[in-house]
C-alpha cells in the first residue's frame, strides 16, 4: 500500500447511518412507525428521510407531534428490535483498513446520541477502526453546524481544514463546510448525488484516491 496525501489530510471523519452502515431503510420504516403510532401522522419515505441525519430535536420540526420526546423513544425502542440486520456497505471495511494502515486517525460525527451510538455501532464489526465518535450530545450544536468537525479537529491537535468527513446528507456537506474542512458525498448512500460537495465517490474505494491510498 502506498499514501501520497495530495491534499494533506490528517484525519478522515465518516458519518454513519447511509454512509458507512447501510441502515436508512430500517430507520425511515421504524420512523414512520413511531410517528404514526405516537400521533404523527404517515408520511411519504423522502419526507421521512429529511430526518436522518439531524439531531432528535428536530422531531419536533419535521412533524406534528403531542409530544417529540416521546416519539424519539418510540422510534429508538422500534429501531433497536431491527438494528441487527443493518451491514456496512460493500467496501467499507477495505477503506476504513486502508485508512487506519495509511496511519491517519478515523472517527465519526453522527447525529445519533450517544446512547443509541454505544447500543448499536459495535454490532457492525466496525467499532476497533474508530478512535473517535462524536455524537449529537457530546456537542453543543450538532450537524449541520461545525462543531463535530471542530470537536474532531481539537482532539486530534489538527486543523479544521486537515479533516476529510464523509457522508450521504446535506446536513453533513454544511457541517464539513461551516468547518472549513472537506465535505465527501457518500454517493453509494445518498438519495441526492446533487448535494453540494467538494467530492463524489460513487463507492467507498473511490475515496482512497482523494485521500491519496492506493491499495498494493
Amino acid at each position: 500500500m502506498s499514501k501520497m496525501n495530495r491534499y494533506n489530510f490528517k484525519a478522515i471523519m465518516f458519518d454513519i447511518d447511509a454512509c458507512l452502515i447501510d441502515s436508512a431503510p430500517n430507520l425511515i420504516e421504524t420512523l414512520d412507525r413511531a410517528v404514526f403510532d405516537t400521533g404523527g401522522g404517515h408520511h411519504p419515505p423522502e419526507y421521512l428521510r429529511k430526518m436522518l441525519g439531524l439531531p432528535g430535536y428536530a422531531l419536533a420540526d419535521l412533524f406534528d407531534l403531542p409530544d417529540w420526546k416521546h416519539t424519539l423513544q418510540t422510534w429508538s425502542d422500534y429501531y433497536a428490535l431491527v438494528a441487527n440486520a443493518n451491514k456496512p456497505f460493500d467496501g467499507i471495511e477495505t477503506l476504513l483498513s486502508a485508512i487506519k494502515q495509511a496511519g491517519l486517525p478515523l472517527g465519526v460525527a453522527t447525529s445519533q446520541g450517544r446512547e443509541l451510538y454505544e447500543d448499536h455501532f459495535h454490532k457492525y464489526g466496525l467499532i476497533d477502526f474508530v478512535d473517535l465518535a462524536v455524537c449529537a450530545d457530546d456537542v453543543a450544536n450538532p450537524k449541520p453546524a461545525a462543531d463535530s468537525l471542530l470537536f474532531a479537529a481539537e482532539h486530534f491537535g489538527i486543523l479544521p481544514s486537515e479533516i476529510l468527513f464523509l457522508g450521504d446528507a446535506p446536513y453533513d456537506m454544511q457541517c464539513a463546510h461551516a468547518a472549513g474542512a472537506k465535505g465527501a458525498l457518500a454517493v453509494w448512500g445518498t438519495t441526492d448525488p446533487t448535494i453540494p460537495a467538494d467530492f463524489y465517490p460513487p463507492t467507498p474505494l473511490d475515496v482512497l484516491p482523494i485521500i491519496g491510498i492506493t491499495l498494493d
